[in-house]
């Protein structure tokens, strides 16, 4: 919203323009993140030891 108000500046309709802009990205956005969330969570899961730590000894 604040870089579609610098670019253009306080236009008549400038929450239309920036509600389509904000779909279009959304739409994008999105299926993005649903399709690549589960690859990310894979390679994080090798990269991390997600083992539970064991009881202390005594």
């Amino acid at each position: 919203m604040i870089n579609l108000l610098r670019s253009l500046g306080w236009v008549e309709n400038f929450f239309h323009l920036w509600f389509s802009a904000w779909m279009l990205s959304w739409l994008a956005a999105f299926p993005a993140v649903l399709i690549l969330l589960p690859l990310v969570r894979r390679i994080a899961g090798l990269l991390v030891d997600m083992t539970p730590p064991s009881p202390p000894q005594r």
